[in-house]
C-alpha cells in the first residue's frame, strides 16, 4: 500500500505543478504501477476546474467562467500537454524530412504551426465548454479523465521513437493489468462521479481508443514511434473529441 501511495504522488509530481515536496523513487517499476492513477490525475485536474467553475458561475457569465478554468488547467499542468501538441505540430508539419522531426520537436522555440495549433486548441475548448458546461458541467471532469486514460492506452500499444526521453518511462512499460485497472478506474469515475450514462461512457471511450490508435499509426509513419510530447498531443486531441461528442449528446 505504501508503494502505491508513493507512486500516486509520483504521478501528481510528474504530471502537474501541484507541489509535492517529497523525494520519491523514480524507477521504471514506479512509473508502471503509477500509470493506473492517470485517470485520477485527470479527476484531480478536472475536479479543481469544476469547483472553480461552479463558484465562478454564481457571479460571472459562463464564457468568463470557462476562460478562467482553461487558464487554471494550464497553470495546474504547467501547459505540459498543450506544449506537446505544439511541438508535434511544429515537427510533423515543418516539411523538413522525417530525420529532422524529433530535433524540431525538442527545440524550445515555437513556430507558426505551434502557435496556430495552441490557439485553435484553446479556442475549440472554449467554444465547446461554453456550450456544454451550462447543460452538463461534469464534462469539465470527464474530458481530462478520458484524455489521461488515452495516454495509458497509446503508451501500451506504442513503441519508442528514440532511445531516451520521459516518454520511455511509459512506452513499452505498461502491462495488460495496468491498462485494465486504468480502464476500470476511468469507467468508475465517469459513471459514479460525473453520473454519465453508461452508453455515453462506452461511446466516448471507444472514440478515444480509435483516435489514439490513429495517432499512434500516424506517429509510427512520421518518426517510427512515440515520444513524451506525443502523449500530450494525444491527450489534447482526445479531450477535444470527447467534448465534441458531449456537444452532440446535449444538443
Amino acid at each position: 500500500m505504501k508503494n502505491f501511495i508513493s507512486d500516486f504522488f509520483l504521478m501528481v509530481q510528474f504530471l502537474t505543478r501541484i507541489p509535492v515536496n517529497k523525494s520519491l523513487p523514480c524507477e521504471k517499476e514506479n512509473f508502471r504501477r503509477g500509470t493506473i492513477f492517470m485517470p485520477i490525475i485527470g479527476l484531480l485536474v478536472g475536479g479543481i476546474q469544476w469547483i472553480v467553475y461552479k463558484l465562478c458561475e454564481m457571479v460571472l457569465p459562463v464564457n468568463v467562467c470557462v476562460a478562467i478554468i482553461l487558464l487554471l488547467g494550464i497553470m495546474i499542468t504547467g501547459a505540459m500537454h498543450l506544449d506537446g501538441l505544439a511541438d508535434m505540430s511544429d515537427g510533423f508539419f515543418a516539411f523538413k524530412g522525417n530525420d529532422k522531426i524529433i530535433d524540431i520537436m525538442k527545440d524550445s522555440r515555437i513556430g507558426s504551426y505551434a502557435c496556430a495549433t495552441m490557439i485553435m486548441d484553446i479556442l475549440l475548448k472554449y467554444s465547446l465548454l461554453s456550450f456544454i458546461a451550462p447543460r452538463f458541467s461534469f464534462i469539465i471532469i470527464a474530458a481530462p479523465v478520458i484524455g489521461r486514460f488515452s495516454i495509458v492506452f497509446i503508451a501500451f500499444i506504442g513503441k519508442t521513437a528514440k532511445k531516451t526521453g520521459t516518454g520511455n518511462f511509459f512506452i513499452g512499460n505498461i502491462g495488460k493489468l495496468q491498462l485494465f485497472l486504468a480502464a476500470v478506474i476511468t469507467i468508475a469515475i465517469l459513471i459514479f462521479v460525473t453520473g454519465m450514462n453508461p452508453r455515453y461512457v462506452i461511446i466516448m471511450l471507444l472514440a478515444a481508443l480509435i483516435m489514439s490508435s490513429l495517432i499512434n499509426l500516424y506517429c509510427n509513419k512520421k518518426i517510427g514511434g512515440l515520444t513524451g510530447d506525443l502523449f500530450g498531443a494525444d491527450n489534447e486531441m482526445v479531450e477535444i473529441l470527447t467534448m465534441i461528442i458531449a456537444a452532440v449528446i446535449v444538443t
